[in-house]
């Protein structure tokens, strides 16, 4: 079945195809009689657009394509809401794909939406090589959320790690617990982990590494949260009662269950990157890149309490 055309929307509200043509690009010249019009004849024949004709008329396609780590990450998720209500005021709009915590997969999923000649591209969490997104900055502007790179041609947004481990000792600190520890189950060294080394906690890779003098615990990310709160819990420590807990990051159920968080506002991250790339796409490729970070938020629940 043949898509409806201007000329058919024209037929129906009894106008000219030049008067459909002012109505669909919002021209403020058009009478508001004969608007109602063509806008009830075009949703009549479910009229739409043809977004990509405009586009080539324009050089521009007004997508922003956005690549996300993992759909099942609740902070992927949140990052998502923050992009779109920022996109909202920039007039464009959002395609996503994921890699599904996969490089390779990532990668493929790039290089699809680079196919479709976005306006723009934003990595959230990327697991792909720099040397990747270097190439895809060649081709159009790219915002890198939640992961700082060496480059001269991509912006990246991410959380202040020094702000959330000076600020989770502090908070630590003010309920009398003065050898909090650190525990990062993560595989690689995360600039996260290289902050608490700085502030002198003790890093753990394992549960059975924290120090039993340890009365408080620091968990990085959502995982390892999970994974510290489970492992006190089984070797018989009450949490807040033995060992006061916070966990860096937004895990699943962490307000329902009551658990001392500490981290950027996903939601914050997403504004921020979609701020920066439609400044870029604006400015153009000359434009210096931006390092931008976004502060921490202490949530203070149920597992943390006086030492």
């Amino acid at each position: 079945m043949a898509h409806p055309t201007l000329e058919d929307v024209a037929a129906r509200a009894g106008v000219s195809r030049a008067l459909v043509s002012l109505v669909m690009r919002g021209s403020p010249k058009v009478a508001e009689q004969r608007r109602k019009a063509v806008l009830e004849a075009a949703r009549e024949l479910g009229y739409r657009p043809n977004m990509m004709a405009r586009s080539l008329a324009a050089g521009r396609t007004g997508i922003i394509g956005v690549l996300l780590s993992d759909l099942g990450d609740p902070a992927c998720a949140a990052v998502h809401d923050g992009l779109a209500e920022e996109a909202a005021h920039g007039d464009v709009r959002l395609l996503a794909a994921t890699g599904r915590g996969r490089p390779a997969r990532e990668l493929a999923a790039l290089n699809d939406l680079l196919d479709l000649r976005p306006d723009g591209v934003i990595l959230v969490e990327p697991r792909i090589a720099a040397a990747d997104i270097e190439r895809a900055a060649a081709g159009c502007p790219v915002t890198v959320v939640g992961r700082s790179l060496r480059s001269t041609h991509v912006d990246c947004v991410t959380g202040d790690d020094a702000a959330a481990v000076e600020q989770a000792i502090a908070h630590l600190a003010e309920l009398g617990h003065h050898h909090p520890a650190c525990l990062d189950v993560g595989a690689r060294p995360s600039p996260l982990r290289r902050a608490c080394e700085t502030a002198g906690l003790p890093v753990a890779t394992t549960p059975d590494e924290l120090p039993r003098t340890a009365t408080a615990v620091l968990a990085l990310g959502d995982t390892t949260g999970t994974t510290a709160l489970t492992a006190l819990l089984r070797a018989g420590r009450r949490v807040p009662e033995d060992v006061s807990l916070i966990v860096h990051g937004t895990p699943p159920g962490a307000e329902a269950a009551r658990v001392t968080t500490i981290a950027p506002p996903p939601a914050d991250l997403g504004r921020l990157a979609m701020t920066a790339l439609l400044s870029r796409i604006k400015d153009g490729p000359s434009a210096k890149p931006q390092r931008l970070t976004v502060p921490p938020h202490l949530d203070p629940r149920a597992t943390t309490a006086p030492a």
